[in-house]
């Protein structure tokens, strides 16, 4: 009985000498020799910006190209830096109190890879909420006809101030244009009435000129 258990307990270790081995030899043939020592080999696209963390700290940034790290302890997050377009629809109020609704095209990229990923847990949430306050705050400023008839210096403007407020998350605005800027609600009513009242007037006057002209002849 004795001799069979050693018989059992020696082919036991011969089997998991040789699955370990062939774990070595496998792993060495897939990821290389630093696999056996510890490192793994990683890949960052072109696009990609690859932040390093370890046992919860930064280490550092890695760009594109093919990198061998240590295994153990390691944390990665890949950052897309590549543009990112943005549509909105947005109700907001003009300096003389106009209700308006802008349709307008933003475009935003990373600028710094680490910010944008440890200021907010919700990246593109954040520039949505940020840009959205800065179109809010321009147009207070702004009357209803400086917003309508000049898009070009009114989407300059906000392109500035977005990239400031954009600066602390990693973020720069590249451009913005506004599409679109209607009128609504009480304000449109407001705004038809004074047109339809400025053209009367306008008609009045002419009728006036008219019987003055007669009454010289």
């Amino acid at each position: 009985m004795g001799e069979l258990l050693g018989s059992i307990a020696f082919a036991l270790i011969v089997i998991a000498v040789i699955a370990g081995a062939w774990a070595s030899i496998s792993t060495l043939l897939r990821k290389g020799m630093m696999a056996l020592v510890g490192f793994d080999r990683i890949s960052v696209h072109e696009f990609e910006t690859l932040l390093l963390y370890r046992n919860g700290r930064f280490e550092k940034a890695l760009g594109p190209g093919r990198h061998r790290i240590p295994a153990g302890g390691r944390q990665l997050a890949r950052i897309d830096m590549r543009p990112e377009v943005f549509k909105f629809t947005q109700g907001t109020v003009s300096a003389d109190r106009f209700a308006l609704n802008l349709v307008y095209v933003v475009r935003t990229q990373i600028v710094d890879p680490r910010a944008s990923f440890e200021s907010t847990q919700n990246y593109r949430n954040e520039v949505c909420m940020r840009l959205q306050s800065v179109v809010k705050a321009m147009c207070s400023r702004k009357s209803r006809l400086d917003i309508q008839m000049d898009h070009q210096t009114f989407g300059n403007n906000v392109q500035k101030a977005a990239s400031q407020v954009f600066r602390s998350i990693g973020c720069e605005c590249l451009t913005f244009e506004l599409m679109q800027v209607d009128v609504v609600g009480l304000a449109a009513e407001l705004d038809n009435r004074r047109m339809e009242a400025a053209a009367q007037a306008q008609g009045e006057r002419g009728a006036t000129g008219e019987r003055g002209t007669f009454a010289a002849m």
